[in-house]
């Protein structure tokens, strides 16, 4: 548990061990909704030849990815951005990890776990660099972001009749997003020692 915060830390420090935590288990979370995500998209595009093809009917695409972009947009999106941004997120923990001086380090290790961590943000960079030069569809990744929020507020939240689901899935999200300021606003002195 040396990413666990402790009374003894700085502020700063402190604060990015809550931030690799969130970061840690929303890269599991991510890549879960990845997998699910395009586990159910799959088995609805074979199920495709028995019904329509999707509201855009009749309409012809050059390729599988302009079908999936136009008729199932919600879900190609979430499929592309849940899997990138979790391997961000991981990525992003594990370098927040090497930069955290440990009790007990020495120079060496803490010259090469700066390396690490640098190495890391490096490639991050170079990864979203790579990714919005090679982008279908969108201008780069935080138009990618902008247009899954839309989608996503329209289908799920703005939308009549409401969905039933939406009286579990907004209190849900409410109480998340209370209990991740209360996290990270928790006084130091209810930290443990060690």
């Amino acid at each position: 548990e040396d990413m666990a915060p402790k009374r003894r830390d700085s502020r700063r420090t402190r604060l990015v061990k809550q931030i690799q935590r969130f970061l840690l288990v929303s890269a599991f979370g991510l890549e879960i909704i990845s997998i699910f995500a395009t586990t159910v998209t799959g088995t609805m595009l074979l199920a495709q030849a028995d019904r329509p093809t999707g509201h855009k009917g009749g309409e012809e695409y050059f390729s599988p990815m302009g079908f999936l972009q136009h008729n199932h947009e919600f879900e190609y999106l979430t499929a592309r951005i849940t899997f990138l941004q979790g391997l961000f997120n991981w990525l992003v923990a594990t370098a927040m990890e090497m930069a955290i001086p440990k009790r007990g380090e020495g120079e060496a290790a803490r010259r090469m776990n700066a390396f690490i961590s640098s190495s890391l943000f490096s490639i991050i960079l170079l990864m979203l660099s790579f990714y919005n030069a090679h982008m279908s569809f969108y201008d780069n990744y935080a138009h990618m972001l902008y247009v899954y929020c839309k989608v996503l507020f329209k289908r799920f939240i703005w939308t009549w009749p409401i969905r039933p689901m939406a009286w579990l899935y907004i209190p849900s999200v409410i109480w998340s997003v209370r209990s991740g300021v209360l996290a990270f606003s928790t006084p130091r002195d209810l930290d443990n020692d060690d």
